[in-house]
């Protein structure tokens, strides 16, 4: 068949690209109830776009037309913490080259060699910047469960991992769900100091480190203990067993690192380069806060730390 797609093809270029797992689904409505009592209970805080496009986070087809087969591709950042040296920390997948277009890139490449092959293939790439929900579509692929910090979990590379679709009018062979090894373990749950871990998988991210520095545009409510972290959050993802259990990866990004040093430093020594910092946001994830964000955010947690001594 001409609209057939052998998913071992997808593996192969997979592995080539330098992806740890990919998996296929076919195209169907999904169950966003959860996503519904997210936003009911206004757990998005002030991330109003994620109202947006209700329909099309039910069906993809909505904004892929045509389309037959999603193929999920994972990428793990399960490598050295290095803040871990440093009063303030970042969040370890902000301390490589920015994951959008490294993963986009390699996608794109994924179809244009597809299409040398199967002249009819219409397809499409997204990183995380669609109304997708990307980590139920991992599931659906086969690929991990849903930890009970809401986050995409595998047996073998934990959930510092990153994901990535193809969308196409092909079919293929669609793999099946795994189950959810998380069992009665509730240790992610217990490790968030603001309590931002709620049942049913979600997370309040009023009370979210990682959404107040970063998301909350306007400075951090003291009242929010950022545990010395100035972008993102590690904590509920270093305490998972999984994660702890993961393949370990070596992050080669030497120049994001060395910047990335650079900043924590001046941090740490109350010299805080501006210069530096704003070429670590050409590169890194970290382009999505302005410097007063960062210097707010490095200001709260030295009064937080003030108030402990």
């Amino acid at each position: 068949m001409n609209d057939y797609l052998p998913l071992p093809i997808i593996k192969s270029l997979s592995d080539k690209e330098g992806f740890c797992d990919c998996g296929a689904a076919d195209v169907k409505k999904i169950d966003i109830s959860l996503l519904k009592y997210w936003l009911a209970n206004n757990y998005h805080a002030n991330m109003k776009y994620m109202e947006n496009h209700i329909d099309k986070r039910e069906d993809i087809s909505l904004l892929v037309p045509n389309a037959k087969t999603i193929f999920c591709f994972l990428m793990s950042y399960n490598d050295e913490d290095i803040s871990k040296n440093y009063k303030f920390k970042i969040a370890s997948y902000a301390q490589r080259r920015d994951y959008h277009y490294v993963i986009k890139e390699k996608l794109n490449k994924i179809i244009k060699v597809l299409q040398t092959q199967y002249s009819c293939l219409q397809a499409v790439a997204f990183v995380d910047t669609a109304p997708i929900m990307e980590k139920e579509w991992a599931v659906r692929c086969g690929l991990g469960w849903i930890g009970k910090n809401s986050l995409l979990t595998t047996k073998h590379f934990g959930n510092k991992i990153f994901i990535g679709e193809i969308i196409c009018n092909y079919s293929s062979d669609y793999t099946k769900e795994i189950k959810n090894y998380c069992g009665s373990c509730h240790i992610c749950v217990d490790s968030c100091p603001n309590k931002a871990i709620k049942n049913n998988k979600t997370i309040n991210s009023n009370l979210c480190i990682s959404y107040q520095t970063i998301e909350n545009k306007e400075d951090v409510n003291t009242d929010i203990d950022l545990n010395n972290y100035i972008y993102g959050c590690d904590i509920c993802l270093n305490a998972c067993i999984w994660n702890n259990k993961a393949i370990k990866i070596n992050n080669q990004d030497d120049d994001v690192k060395r910047l990335v040093c650079s900043v924590l430093n001046g941090a740490d020594n109350n010299t805080f380069d501006e210069n530096i910092f704003r070429l670590l946001r050409k590169i890194s994830p970290m382009n999505r806060i302005k410097i007063s964000k960062l210097i707010s955010n490095i200001s709260i947690v030295n009064q937080q730390d003030k108030k402990t001594t």
